[in-house]
């Protein structure tokens, strides 16, 4: 699907676009689909919590801001549920971590427009953290993203230093410390995007956003896949841990011929 470049590209900095892996008519469906799932099932919010606010944000904007987040569009609709086995979508993920692949979540994040929520610096990897570093997370996008609209912005390599401590606990959303990792004093580069692209990124990537500031809204869904060899962290080696296979299949290293 990809070609020795774009997975040499990936590898070295961390995150890959790929234009118009969707067809038009393709994003056109899921977009309208997007709309009755927000419609129907969707809850506004101010975007994530935490201190982080403080130094992202004026004073005037920490509590105005707005977002939509829900997971698992394809508990609403079919059409969402078809697009974890996009062929485009996991052969592109194939190229950059192997024909066996499991999936692992999709989830919505809207920014409405002219106070769409900015998102901290961070990794994805606290928010699923597993014990390996082929999990690649892939965030489809259904409308256009200029600058203005609160882009994907990234620090190209960062992934390489693997995970890396953040905030955590109650009352806030897990973000990298904000005196050492800021956009005033790290570098980063934004990945605007039309609608129907796909960004590629490492869960170890480090990545944040800025507020929509324009009078349309920013969708996109991320879907997240791993090898099948991967599991949670804190999770023990008898528990089981299975999920969507999107490519391949999975052996069990531990199995006996049944079917002789």
């Amino acid at each position: 699907m990809l070609t020795q470049e774009q997975v040499d590209f990936y590898n070295e900095n961390g995150y890959l676009k790929v234009d118009q892996l969707f067809t038009p008519e393709e994003t056109k469906e899921l977009a309208s689909e997007m709309v009755q799932i927000i419609n129907n099932w969707g809850q506004e919010t101010i975007g994530w919590p935490g201190p982080w606010r403080t130094r992202y944000l004026k004073e005037e904007d920490q509590q105005t801001t707005k977002a939509v987040f829900m997971h698992n569009p394809h508990f609403y609709s079919a059409t969402w549920g078809r697009v974890i086995f996009h062929e485009r979508l996991t052969g592109a993920v194939q190229s950059l971590i192997g024909d066996t692949i499991q999936w692992h979540h999709t989830v919505l994040h809207a920014k409405p427009p002219e106070k769409g929520t900015p998102f901290p610096m961070h990794q994805d990897y606290p928010f699923y953290p597993h014990d390996g570093l082929d999990f690649v997370d892939c965030l489809v996008h259904l409308d256009d993203a200029p600058f203005e609209s609160g882009a994907l912005r990234v620090v190209p390599g960062s992934h390489q230093e693997g995970p890396r401590e953040h905030i955590t606990g109650e009352g806030t959303a897990p973000h990298l410390p904000t005196d050492k990792f800021h956009p005033d004093f790290i570098d980063s580069i934004p990945i605007p995007a039309k609608a129907g692209d796909v960004i590629f990124f490492s869960y170890c990537l480090i990545h944040w956003s800025e507020v929509n500031r324009t009078d349309q809204w920013r969708k996109a869904v991320r879907f997240g896949y791993h090898t099948p060899e991967m599991r949670p962290v804190g999770r023990g080696p008898e528990e089981p841990y299975n999920n969507i296979m999107a490519g391949g299949f999975k052996l069990n290293p531990t199995s006996e011929e049944v079917m002789a």
